[in-house]
């Protein structure tokens, strides 16, 4: 008897770039964490980077856009490409096969689930509010703080490490929050976010000093009333600046 997710796989591998994939480290900050955005499939034991095969007829960068718009509804976002990962060791048959007959499906009938394939990693900062998360009758999505990340499939472990190694490397170079925060936000929750990144604490005086000078960041004459005594100050970003550096 023919499964019926046999038509689900044959759809997700058929048609596509034999040997090459994309995956994205979808990145958040919600309740003063950090997250990465992860799926899985729901007879799997293994969380995985939400990612898929390249299709012969699309550009790497389609690719990875369509996947991002699969997981979390999102178009137009800033992704950015920071390695390929292409050890010969990188794919887990084993676990591919695995998956296969928990669902029923004869690996012979999905070839290419059955063959080493290199993957392009990206990166994206989206926010949280604005994520509508996928889930069908054989996948979920899910986030996970920065710092509780699970065994994951294949190499996605070291795709993340990567990504967050990529990141620290630009945290001067490139504006970090914007993507992020709401347009009003306080000097906290901008500040947690360089911590997780960085993956320390920061001191409280300097930052706020920094980010000021920098002219990244414009402190606006008011609170967030909902906040708890005392209120903190919030701060908008200065786009202006911020583009002005995108641009270099």
């Amino acid at each position: 008897m023919e499964s019926l997710y046999l038509e689900t796989f044959k759809a997700q591998t058929e048609n596509i770039h034999p040997g090459l994939s994309v995956d994205c480290v979808i990145i958040s900050f919600h309740e003063q964490k950090m997250k990465i955005l992860l799926n899985k499939y729901k007879l799997s034991k293994l969380w995985m980077l939400p990612g898929g095969l390249v299709h012969k007829e699309e550009d790497v960068d389609e690719a990875v856009q369509r996947v991002l718009l699969q997981r979390t509804g999102l178009t137009n976002i800033k992704l950015r490409q920071f390695y390929l990962f292409g050890k010969k060791d990188r794919c887990n048959i084993d676990n591919n096969r695995d998956l296969l007959e928990s669902y029923g499906v004869s690996p012979d009938d999905i070839p290419n689930l059955m063959s080493r394939y290199a993957t392009l990693g990206y990166f994206a900062f989206v926010r949280y509010d604005q994520v509508s998360l996928s889930e069908d009758d054989t996948d979920l999505s899910m986030w996970f703080d920065i710092d509780k990340i699970p065994k994951l499939s294949h190499d996605h472990n070291e795709i993340i490490n990567r990504a967050i190694k990529h990141i620290r490397l630009l945290i001067d170079v490139i504006p970090i929050g914007y993507e992020l925060l709401p347009e009003e936000f306080t000097i906290v929750e901008l500040r947690k976010i360089y911590e997780d990144i960085l993956g320390e604490e920061l001191d409280k005086r300097n930052f706020r000093k920094r980010m000021l000078t920098s002219e990244l960041i414009v402190s606006l004459d008011k609170k967030r009333e909902s906040d708890p005594y005392p209120q903190p100050n919030l701060y908008s970003f200065n786009m202006k600046r911020i583009e002005e550096l995108l641009d270099l």
